[in-house]
């Protein structure tokens, strides 16, 4: 498992206010930092708290805003991606109707996945010869960290003096079946042609960790129109077959002579895709590039896998079937019963997580 060591892991989860102190200014480590970082911006925020006086948790809202328009919309539940809008006006990641959908529904649209991304079979796992059962959803197998996830809970929050959001979430060991005490903070930094996320987080016992973020994309606008007419280019050289309980077999085919080709660019079609793909390479790359003539997405990561879905269980106000991409950066599912290339998912204590997902946008009004 790729991690760094340092003594941040002593530090990683000091008491968070609204107003992050200067003091946690240099929260990102050099080492990542100075690969392709955005260019700063001057970035407007603002904070808003939900007064609905309905039922439920109050949530709270962040919204990150560069010179040039580009904004990023954050809700405290789930830490998730509620807006991602370009100057031009147009939105390109998929959202709820209405904030309080978010509490209402398990919908897994644009929230924090964890503490394990994906799938674990059977819903089990052993780690130091402990056997550990999570709380199952999706028949014997766990999806996404079960029912209630930490996509399913309230994050600390707020924004600090250069515009960065930092979130962060606590849980405690036995939660969901999860063996270890788990502290986890994610800081989102906006420039005026990209959105950064960053994922730290440390463990008091031996437990797999696999976070990402669970958004779903299309630069034509997140609408009821599919997005079979896209260009994608994917440069992954092999995939994760599974099952028909998409639980990995173990085997990872080369993509070439498969519908999971999309090493040169081409369009998306109409066959479903849900599948993790095998990005070659180390440290922070092009994972995927998803265009419309006009405007292009790009997510580069440092995670070895990109899960793809073509959203066929999409559906809410905005949104419909297809009209819009999941793309989540990840370790491969079920990792931790079966490593893909000696990944996997282990953290241990002492030892700090740390990996980067970030979202660059080409098109009208984008430097």
């Amino acid at each position: 498992m790729r991690f760094w060591l340092s003594l941040f892991g002593l530090l990683l989860m000091p008491a968070c206010s609204e107003t992050p102190s200067a003091t946690n200014a240099s929260v990102e480590p050099a080492s990542l930092a100075e690969q392709a970082a955005p260019k700063p911006a001057a970035i407007k925020t603002s904070t808003i708290l939900d007064t609905s006086g309905t039922p439920g948790p109050q949530m709270v809202r962040f919204r990150q805003t560069a010179p040039n328009g580009l904004t990023a919309e954050w809700l405290s539940f789930g830490a998730t991606l509620a807006r991602l809008t370009l100057p031009d006006g147009t939105e390109v990641a998929a959202r709820l109707s209405n904030q309080d959908a978010y509490a209402d529904r398990d919908s897994k649209i644009g929230v924090t996945i964890g503490p394990v991304a994906n799938r674990i079979g059977r819903g089990q796992f052993v780690v130091d010869g402990k056997r550990c059962g999570l709380t199952t959803n999706e028949g014997d197998n766990t999806l996404h960290c079960g029912p209630e996830g930490m996509d399913r809970l309230l994050w600390r929050g707020g924004f600090k003096p250069n515009g960065q959001l930092v979130m962060r979430h606590s849980q405690e060991a036995g939660y969901q079946g999860y063996p270890a005490k788990l502290d986890v903070e994610m800081t989102a930094t906006l420039s005026e042609s990209a959105l950064r996320v960053t994922y730290r987080a440390s463990v008091s016992e031996p437990a797999p960790l696999n976070l990402t973020l669970h958004g779903y994309w299309n630069p034509a606008g997140v609408t009821k129109t599919p997005v079979d007419g896209l260009t994608m280019r994917i440069p992954a050289d092999r995939y994760s077959a599974v099952d028909a309980e998409l639980i990995p077999t173990g085997e990872t085919p080369a993509v070439a002579g498969t519908p999971f080709d999309y090493r040169r660019a081409r369009i998306v079609g109409s066959a479903p895709i849900d599948h993790n793909l095998l990005i070659p390479g180390d440290g922070l790359r092009e994972m995927v590039q998803l265009g419309d003539g006009q405007r292009t997405i790009t997510v580069l990561s440092d995670y070895p896998g990109l899960q793809v879905y073509t959203g066929e269980g999409l559906a809410d106000g905005v949104l419909s079937p297809r009209s819009a991409i999941a793309f989540e950066p990840q370790y491969s599912p079920d990792a931790v019963n079966q490593p893909v290339d000696g990944d996997d998912t282990i953290l241990r204590p002492g030892e700090v997580y740390e990996h980067m997902i970030e979202f660059r946008f080409a098109g009208p009004g984008l430097p």
